[in-house]
């Protein structure tokens, strides 16, 4: 028996998860405490723990209270806010992951119960035989990120397909939320019975609760789609043409991307799927805008991407197809004001694709890190503009290091969201080897360190994040990056540090995190 194995808090946690469900080997702790990017002051936990039902989550909290330490909480490890890397010496990092059953399907009253630990992809699959589909956005890399983990940083625009939560607390109790909390035969088929206490552990970054099960709203399948794909010359007039789009419902997905990403994107996770979408609409050319145009280019050796500069993709739904493409003409009068229209391949790919990691790193195996912000959808051109000179004033100093930027734009009847990306050579972590295809992970594992670009990145990045506060930005994914506590007003400030000093009285779940949720501003 080694040393940490004999530790008294060890063995208390060995007792309830048994062997297969503690980690203590430093390389793999250190591998499920780091996320994608680069935190000076993540501190290895004492162990990683993986219950495998909530009564283990709450066993494992007592425990945690009984020796006084933190617990930090982690999903599929897919973040790059610092929203779990333990930053308080010798704490318990529980691994949600084995939390992973979907325990109820009911199409009829239409909701989803899964563990947390789940996967999107599980979720996803344990539907596939239904008419149904979740309400809410699953991220692209929802094959290995995980329910719990995005209802922990929030989703924009899709929260509100969330309704109703299992929740451990810090003690130890367990409570369920809106009409699944009801004592009687509750179940959960409405979000808004009583105050809204899901919303409480929405973006919560694992400082109010642990989630252990999630309620998802299901709706119908569509019956009608449509896709297409359209070229602008500038970010302004993509942004001025996501303004006229807003109102929309219809737009189910509205990706822009700017000239790097729409020049690499069939190069990362999306070069099978092209070749499929092409196969298929070379069966049926109706269904795809331009695709004799793009056929004959890629018979030459030539992307269907070629001269295009911002790109802009979508996807229309209705109660059939004729009804899709209905609102397809509408979206499309609207784009051909300042765009012309491009072969609607990629919103197609991305459809087919599902899900896939490959796109958190470069297309040739580049470091990678995003900053996303929101702001009110009627501020897309002044921001634009805005972001733009922010990396115009900084270009000399990434070209002379190697460091690219690009754009990922989404956007909503509501709000506006802007995501720079940063892209870098550098090597790549132990968590980035061991989730890629082991294809890209040969191709990359011999990458060395790069500390010059990789000091750029983090010194960069932060003076963007302020750059946005000082724009009057939102975030989601806030962990320990983005500035939160600080920009609220004083009095939901303590309104919100009330909430955790009630549930959380020893500051004990995930401190540090959610901008330090549990230590009030000045």
């Amino acid at each position: 028996m080694t040393n940490t194995q004999a530790d008294p808090f060890i063995k208390a946690i060995a007792a309830i998860v048994d062997q297969n469900g503690l980690v203590l080997g430093a390389d793999e702790r250190a591998e499920l405490a780091n996320d994608l990017f680069f935190w000076e002051d993540v501190q290895l936990p004492a162990c990683v723990a993986r219950p495998c039902s909530s009564e283990h989550v709450a066993q494992l909290l007592g425990v945690a209270k009984q020796f006084d330490r933190a617990v930090y909480l982690r999903g599929g490890g897919m973040s790059y806010t610092n929203a779990y890397g333990p930053t308080q010496p010798d704490s318990m990092l529980l691994d949600l992951t084995g939390l992973n059953r979907v325990h109820e399907i009911n199409t009829t009253s239409r909701y989803v119960v899964a563990d947390c630990g789940c996967t999107w992809k599980q979720v996803v699959d344990a539907l596939a035989d239904e008419q149904m589909q979740i309400n809410f956005p699953a991220p692209l890399s929802g094959s290995h990120s995980t329910v719990g983990g995005a209802l922990a940083q929030n989703v924009p625009g899709g929260m509100q397909g969330v309704l109703g939560l299992e929740v451990v607390l810090a003690d130890g109790s367990m409570v369920r939320t809106g009409s699944w909390g009801v004592a009687n035969q509750g179940r959960p088929f409405l979000r808004n019975y009583g105050p809204d206490l899901t919303g409480l552990f929405l973006g919560d970054s694992g400082t109010l609760g642990v989630k252990t099960r999630a309620a998802l709203h299901l709706k119908p399948r569509p019956r009608g789609a449509d896709y297409a794909s359209f070229a602008f010359d500038s970010y302004e007039d993509l942004a001025a043409t996501m303004i006229e789009l807003a109102p929309y419902d219809f737009i189910t997905r509205r990706t822009g991307l700017s000239p790097y990403e729409t020049r690499n994107i069939a190069r990362v996770g999306l070069g099978d799927a092209i070749k499929t979408v092409m196969q298929v609409a070379s069966q049926e050319p109706s269904r795809l805008a331009g695709f004799k145009e793009a056929a004959a280019m890629v018979a030459q050796g030539r992307s269907f991407l070629e001269g295009v500069a911002w790109s802009f993709h979508i996807k229309v739904e209705g109660v059939n197809d004729r009804a899709a493409a209905d609102g397809l003409d509408i979206a499309r009068g609207i784009c051909l004001k300042r765009g012309r229209e491009i072969p609607g391949v990629l919103p197609r790919a991305r459809e087919a694709v599902g899900f896939s990691i490959r796109k958190f790193l470069g297309p040739d195996g580049e470091r990678w890190v995003a900053s996303s912000a929101l702001w009110p959808i009627d501020r897309a051109v002044e921001i634009a503009t805005a972001v733009q000179g922010f990396f115009a004033e900084r270009h000399q100093d990434m070209d002379r290091l190697g460091i690219e930027h690009s754009f990922i734009t989404n956007f909503s009847p509501h709000y506006f969201l802007c995501e720079p990306c940063f892209y870098w050579r550098d090597q790549l972590s132990p968590l980035h080897l061991n989730n890629l295809p082991a294809g890209d992970a040969a191709r990359f594992a011999a990458f060395q360190p790069n500390p010059d670009a990789r000091a750029a990145v983090i010194r960069i990045r932060a003076e963007l994040r302020d750059f946005f506060h000082e724009l009057g930005s939102i975030h989601v994914q806030i962990g320990e990056f983005y500035r939160f506590q600080e920009v609220l007003e004083p009095a939901s400030r303590q309104l919100l540090n009330r909430l955790k000093a009630a549930l959380d009285p020893d500051n004990r779940l995930s401190p540090g995190k959610l901008d330090d949720l549990g230590t009030p501003s000045a």
